[in-house]
C-alpha cells in the first residue's frame, strides 16, 4: 500500500524526529520535528544531516539494513549521533519496517531533551512551592505590621517632642512599605484579558520606557519578524519584560559600555514547565553586567531575594507569575560579562503538510 502523505501531516505535532524511508533508504518524508534538527536530504534523496561522520553513517545504514532484512523493530538506547565537526547528539533510535506500507519508520528521541525536560519539571516545582512559602510567611507578618503600625499612629498623638515624632514617623513610613511588599507577595496576577497581539509590538513599548528611563545604556533590538501573533494579554507581557529590562539597567549601571539586548526568535521542542513544546517564542534580554553571584542563582525567582541593597525581590518574581499564567516559562544562565534571561512561550501554529517527494 502507498504511503498517503497527507494523513502523515499529524506527525507534525510529536516532538519526536519521524523519518521514513524506502526499501532503498530514500527519503520518504521528514517530519517537523526531523527537519528543524538539520535532518535533510541531497539531490538524490538520500538521507544526510550535517555531513553526518562516516562511523555515524555507517552504524546507521547498519541499523536500517537490518530492521529491513529481519522485519522487525530494533531500538538503540543512548546512541550518539556525530557530525563530521565531532559535534554530539545523544538520541534514542527506534527503526521498524512496515510491511503495510512498505517502508521503513525511524524514530528519534533527544536524551538530552528528556534530561532537560526534567530540569525544567524540578525547578518548576521548586520554584512554585518556594512561592507558596512565601505568600504564607506573608500573609503572617501581616496582621503584625497593622498592630506596630497603629501603636506608633496612638504614640505619635501622646509624644510631641522632636526626638519621638522623628522615630515614630520612621516606623510608620517602614511598616507602609513593608505593608506593600506584603500586599505584592499576596496578591496574585491579574487575571489575563486574551487576544491576540504583536509580541513586537510589546517589546517595542518596553524598549521606549526602558530608553526613557536610562538612555545611558545602550539598547539593541534583535527581531524575527516571522514570528506569529500571540494569544495572550499584552499588558501583562509588557510588565513582564519591563521588569527584567529594569533588573538588567540595575545591574549593568556600573559597567562601562553598558549594554542590553532585546532579541525574539522561534524555536523548536523546548521543555517548557516540564512539558516539551514543539514550536516556542523566546524573548531575551541579554546584558553585559557583572553577573549574577552564584549563591543566589538558585533563588533569583523567591520573593525578597535581590542582588540590589535597596530592592524589593518582587520584580523577576511578578514576572513569572504572568509568564506562567501564559503556560510559559523563564529560564536564564549567568556569568560575569554575559546574563541572559528567556521567556518562552508555546506557540500554537496552524498544520501544515510537510512533504518531500
Amino acid at each position: 500500500m502507498a504511503i498517503n502523505k497527507t494523513e502523515l501531516s499529524f506527525l507534525n505535532q510529536l516532538t519526536s524526529e519521524i523519518i521514513i524511508l524506502n526499501e532503498d533508504l530514500k527519503i520518504v518524508w521528514l517530519n517537523y520535528s526531523a527537519l528543524n534538527k538539520g535532518w535533510v536530504i541531497d539531490d538524490k534523496n538520500n538521507l544526510i544531516t550535517n555531513q553526518l561522520s562516516e562511523v555515524t553513517n555507517s552504524s546507521l545504514v547498519s541499523l536500517f539494513k537490518s530492521a529491513i532484512r529481519k522485519n522487525l523493530s530494533q531500538t538503540k538506547r543512548d546512541f550518539e549521533l556525530i557530525n563530521s565537526k565531532l559535534e554530539k547528539r545523544e538520541i534514542d533510535l527506534t527503526v521498524r519496517w512496515s510491511n503495510s506500507y512498505e517502508c521503513l519508520i525511524v524514530e528519534i528521541l533527544c536524551v538530552d531533551n528528556l534530561n532537560k525536560m526534567v530540569d525544567s519539571s524540578k525547578t518548576f516545582s521548586i520554584q512554585k512551592i518556594a512561592a507558596n512559602l512565601a505568600r504564607t510567611l506573608a500573609h503572617e507578618v501581616k496582621n503584625p505590621l497593622s498592630g506596630i503600625k497603629g501603636s506608633a499612629q496612638i504614640l505619635s498623638k501622646k509624644l510631641q517632642d522632636d526626638f519621638s515624632t522623628k522615630f515614630l514617623k520612621i516606623i510608620i513610613n517602614e511598616t507602609d512599605r513593608l505593608n506593600d511588599i506584603v500586599t505584592k507577595i499576596l496578591t496574585p496576577p491579574s487575571k489575563p484579558n486574551l487576544a491576540l497581539f504583536n509580541i513586537h509590538s510589546a517589546l517595542e513599548q518596553v524598549y521606549a520606557l526602558a530608553d526613557a528611563d536610562d538612555n545611558k545604556v545602550e539598547l539593541i533590538r534583535d527581531y524575527d519578524p516571522s514570528i506569529p501573533e500571540i494569544n495572550g494579554d499584552e499588558n501583562l507581557f509588557i510588565q513582564a519584560i519591563l521588569n527584567i529590562v529594569k533588573n538588567a539597567q540595575q545591574a549593568v549601571e556600573n559597567t562601562e559600555n553598558a549594554s542590553i539586548t532585546i532579541k525574539s526568535r522561534i524555536q523548536f521542542g523546548k521543555p517548557i514547565n516540564g512539558t516539551i513544546h514543539p514550536t516556542v517564542c523566546s524573548i531575551e534580554i541579554k546584558d553585559n553586567g557583572p553577573g549574577i553571584p552564584n549563591e543566589l542563582q538558585d533563588q533569583v525567582f523567591f520573593p525578597m531575594v535581590s542582588v540590589k541593597d535597596q530592592g524589593s525581590g518582587l520584580g523577576l518574581t511578578i514576572a513569572q507569575d504572568i509568564i506562567r499564567i501564559h503556560g510559559g516559562g523563564i529560564i536564564f544562565s549567568s556569568n560575569p560579562g554575559s546574563t541572559v534571561f528567556s521567556i518562552q512561550i508555546p506557540l500554537k501554529l496552524n498544520n501544515k503538510e510537510s512533504q518531500i517527494a
